[in-house]
Formats: structure tokens, sequence, C-alpha cells
């Protein structure tokens, strides 16, 4: 089986091995109530939405590298929805071209496990947000690689986009307005900052300052990781996936002795 290289962070999902986010974007069509994405038909309930970044944030607490200082709650929902898109993608691809997806999704997902130190039978929700973008590279490799050997390390490249690019033009992937669209012809280089004129909510000033520092950050600017840090460790534990604290039990003190009146010694 092609082997595509397994996510290693959270922090870079932001675009896609194989396309982007396309910032803040609304979809022109609406979604079904309740649900946070519909692909082919298939529909990514708010719900599972919610399981999964709550297993995601549990895995990501457990590596400060991967937590990579933390992200608010809705940065990481947003993160799962597009890694849930991803995964329902190349269930439609697979499925398209008679591609053996339950086998391409298991390998991807086992070495999700081996990578983030989940156990082999582990079903925890957060396996398909960390396979997610192995899967998808993994199937579109079928197709736009064919040449490539079952032992060789798949290396996503501009046919891949330009696959991916074609294939949501010719289907329905539909996403919530309330999170980023995905948009595979948006490049990976394009999709860092967001348009930071419709900050009109609390929300979106916080999504519009998370998005500067994160691209501060990849510049180099080491004090902006610092800021993001702080800024998400600020927030209530419902709001954001921050990196846990360590309680530590007070020093004991010595008792102050007190003075005895009684003893004629003192004094």
């Amino acid at each position: 089986m092609r082997l595509s290289r397994p996510l290693v962070g959270l922090a870079t999902v932001a675009v896609l091995a194989t396309g982007a986010l396309s910032g803040c974007g609304v979809a022109d069509a609406g979604v079904r109530p309740g649900a946070a994405a519909v692909v082919e038909g298939e529909e990514i309930s708010l719900g599972e939405v919610d399981d999964a970044t709550t297993a995601t944030c549990e895995v990501l607490q457990g590596s400060a590298d991967l937590l990579a200082g933390g992200f608010t709650g809705a940065e990481l929902r947003g993160i799962v929805v597009q890694q849930l898109v991803v995964t329902e993608v190349a269930e439609a691809i697979a499925a398209d071209n008679d591609l053996p997806a339950d086998e391409v999704r298991r390998e991807a997902e086992k070495q999700a496990r081996i990578s983030f130190g989940l156990a082999g039978d582990d079903q925890n929700a957060a396996v398909t947000v960390f396979a997610a973008s192995s899967f998808l590279t993994s199937v579109v490799s079928e197709i736009v690689d064919p040449t490539l050997s079952e032992d060789e390390l798949v290396q996503p490249g501009p046919a891949y986009q330009a696959y991916l690019e074609q294939w949501q033009a010719e289907h329905d992937v539909e996403v919530n307005p309330r999170f980023d669209q995905v948009d595979f012809a948006t490049s990976a280089s394009d999709s860092t900052t967001s348009d930071l004129s419709v900050a009109v909510s609390q929300a979106a000033s916080l999504r519009a300052e998370i998005d500067e520092l994160r691209a501060r950050a990849q510049q180099g600017d080491v004090g902006a990781q610092a800021e993001i840090t702080a800024l998400v460790s600020g927030l209530p534990d419902s709001q954001g996936c921050a990196p846990e604290v360590a309680e530590t039990e007070p020093e004991p003190t010595m008792p102050i002795p007190l003075e005895n009146p009684g003893n004629p010694n003192q004094g």
C-alpha cells in the first residue's frame, strides 16, 4: 500500500497537503440544519464535529509540539471540519474510481495512531482527523501517479491539486457558513491570513487576531507564538484548547513558634 507522510501537527493543518481553506468565505448554498458540511450527499453533523474536536484537543494536549501554543475553540473546530470534509472527499473519490477505500483508510489511520501514540484498536474520533490528509493524498496518488511503486512515499505535487480542483468543480461540497470553506483551488500561500475587515464580532475579532499572530509566527516572529499561548490560555476551557498546566503541591512551611508567656526562661 502506498504511504503518504502522516500529519505532524495541527498548526499546519490550515493548509492541506493538496489544497487549502478559503479564509472566511461563506458558502452560496445552505446546508441542512444540524449539519457542519455535506459532501456528495454524505452529512457531517455538528455533533460529530464536537466529538472529534474534544478528542483532538485531548490528543494535542499530550504534546507541546503538536499543540503549538494552543487553539481557540472556533479555530480548532474549523480545522476539524476541514479534516472531516477531506475524509469524505477521499471516500467519494475512491468510490468513483473503484479503489479500496477501506484498505487505504485503515493504513492512514494506522500511521496516525503510531505517530500520535494511540492504541492500535483505539476508535478515538481524533484518529479520523489526524489521518485525513494522508488518506486523501494516498487515494489521489492512485489516480494521478499510477507509476508510483507500492513502497514509495507519496509526494503530492501540482497534479494532485489540479485533480482536486477539477473534482470539486464537478461535485457537491457544502460547508456550514459558520466555518471556513474548503476550496482546493486556493493556494497554500494565500491561506495564511483571512480578510480581517469582517471582524465584526468578538469571535471574529479573536479569530482575526489569532490569524495575524500565526502569520507572524510563520515568518519567524518568536514572540508571536508566546502571544498565541497567552491568549488561548486566558480563554475559558469551553472556548479553547490550551496546554494543560500541571498542578503542583505547595511546599510545606515551618510553623511560626508562638511565644509562651508562662515560660520564665523566655525573655
